[in-house]
């Protein structure tokens, strides 16, 4: 018997070139816009538990009053002002309450009006 002698040929790698990073302006400003986007989606998510305290909020208390025909904000405000307090903060609480731009009210519109303690 004759022994067969297989031999594989020999499989050479082809050596890849080396890619070199470029590092034009264009690169680096989209790296930069990346990141940044990136910070900004991080913040968004994590941001407003960073500001969250532990505590449980104070609850606000409010009574709800339908605006009549002929009233104004000015006129409400002072109904609800203890005498000796300025009915223009009153004017303000009112505004912030019920997140007015203006003191123009509609009859029959719902306002929030502080609750009496």
């Amino acid at each position: 018997m004759t022994a067969v002698a297989m031999t594989t040929p020999s499989v050479t790698r082809a050596r890849l070139p080396r890619v070199r990073m470029v590092d034009t302006p264009m690169m680096r400003r989209r790296r930069r816009t990346v990141l940044v986007v990136l910070f900004a989606i991080v913040g968004a998510v994590f941001g407003p538990q960073a500001f969250a305290g532990n505590e449980p909020a104070e609850p606000a208390f409010f009574d709800t009053y339908t605006v009549s025909q002929g009233e104004t904000l000015w006129s409400i405000a002072s109904s609800f002002t203890s005498p000796g307090d300025d009915v223009r903060d009153t004017v303000a609480v009112l505004g912030d309450l019920n997140a007015l731009e203006s003191s123009d009210l509609l009859v029959g519109q719902q306002l929030r009006v502080p609750a009496d303690d």
